[in-house]
């Protein structure tokens, strides 16, 4: 018998194993969203792109599939939506050109 298995985990084993690190990896889904989430912010340079995500992230990344799963979460939370002075002020309904079945009421 070998010494260094425990049947029921209630013997620990000799020699301690390695801790593991489970790294998600980004999705194809997240690198898109990134994209769009600098986009809306007018960040067109890649230096300029890479310095929000960076700061966003809080660490060097030198592509956004250096990210994990979590980190595009936590980048994307904080860019966030772009910001009020950027969004249209008007509905796409006030933009309409010609008078509905509504409008002649």
């Amino acid at each position: 018998m070998c010494d260094d298995l425990s049947l029921f985990g209630d013997d620990e084993p000799t020699q301690p194993s390695p801790p593991s690190q489970t790294v998600n990896p980004i999705a194809g889904w997240q690198v898109d969203l990134l994209r769009k989430a600098l986009d809306a912010r007018g960040l067109e340079g890649m230096d300029d792109r890479q310095r929000a995500i960076e700061a966003a992230a809080g660490r060097a990344v030198e592509s956004l599939r250096a990210l994990t799963h979590d980190e595009a979460l936590q980048v994307l939370t904080r860019l966030g939506p772009a910001p009020a002075s950027e969004r249209p002020t008007t509905s796409q309904w006030d933009d309409r050109e010609e008078d509905t079945w509504i409008d002649r009421l």
